[in-house]
């Protein structure tokens, strides 16, 4: 039984994702060590490190969200461990994707939002930097209409145009009564300050999970866009688990400026939160005609 304890002192030590490779890696090394031990010892580490892993699981489950990080053993590598609608296939439609081959559709019109002055609430789920309406404002697509959830930032940029990444992504979470999403995506660069972003900046960031969330007033989404008649759209997921195959993307063609300065301080409290681009599996990425291209 010494050997069974070690098993069940290893998988205790782990958490998530970790308790799953922890005790793969511990069956594996039982396993070629089986030999000279007795049977019933493999089976009873095998209970003991399901049972620790279906208790890790479901203790993410009442957490609120799955736990999940950029980098590690919570890292985008291992996030098919947390949700497999995060695995890559041959056939998934996950994003960001690397926008390099585009056909451009002339029939797309300009997205078409009605958005206003409200306050937002901003929080920090751990992940991102995250911004709720209190008054909803609406995208209306194919006719379809849409109503605004939240806005969030990712450092740097997680669509790269031609393989070259923006410094940071705004994404607009939009959804239908189907919850269908539409994401608007904003790129950024260095260069003028951001009088929208300066707004949120002034009201301080909350760097912590644990932070108070901070009331922004009289903030409108509709001056953190650039083009509203110049994008590139295609069918993908979410870039955070649970990844969810339900996302139309539209990522504006013009960059938005940011100061390095403002820069600086959005990257002080989101590090690298930006997940690699995924295989676009023969996915066409449709553009308007014209500018920014």
């Amino acid at each position: 039984m010494d050997r069974v304890q070690s098993s069940a002192s290893v998988c205790a030590g782990a958490r998530g994702a970790a308790v799953t490779r922890k005790c793969r890696s511990l069956i594996r090394k039982t396993n070629r060590k089986r030999s000279s031990q007795p049977f019933f010892a493999l089976i009873v580490g095998y209970i003991l490190c399901c049972t620790l892993t279906a208790s890790a699981q479901a203790s993410k489950s009442g957490a609120g969200h799955e736990t999940f990080s950029y980098s590690g053993d919570t890292g985008p590598g291992y996030w098919e461990e947390i949700n497999s609608a995060c695995a890559t296939t041959a056939t998934s439609r996950q994003s960001p994707i690397d926008i390099n081959r585009v056909q451009v559709d002339r029939s797309l019109p300009a997205l078409n939002t009605d958005l206003s002055a409200t306050s937002f609430t901003v929080t920090n789920p751990g992940y991102t930097i995250k911004a709720t309406p209190d008054t909803a404002g609406k995208l209306t697509l194919n006719g379809t209409t849409y109503t605004l959830l939240q806005f969030h930032l990712h450092t740097l940029s997680e669509h790269t145009i031609k393989g070259n990444h923006g410094v940071m992504e705004l994404h607009a979470v939009f959804q239908d009564e189907n919850s269908n999403l539409a994401v608007i995506g904003v790129l950024y660069r260095i260069g003028k300050p951001n009088r929208f972003l300066g707004r949120l900046l002034s009201a301080g960031l909350p760097e912590k999970s644990t932070s108070d969330p901070i009331t922004v007033n009289d903030l409108n989404l509709a001056n953190a866009f650039t083009d509203l008649s110049s994008y590139y759209t295609y069918p993908g997921s979410l870039t955070t688990p649970p990844c969810s195959e339900n996302v139309t993307w539209l990522v504006l063609k013009q960059q938005a400026e940011l100061s390095s300065s403002q820069y600086e301080q959005f990257r002080k409290v989101l590090g690298n939160d930006f997940r690699p681009a995924q295989a676009r599996n023969g996915r066409i990425v449709r553009a308007t005609p014209g500018n920014h291209d």
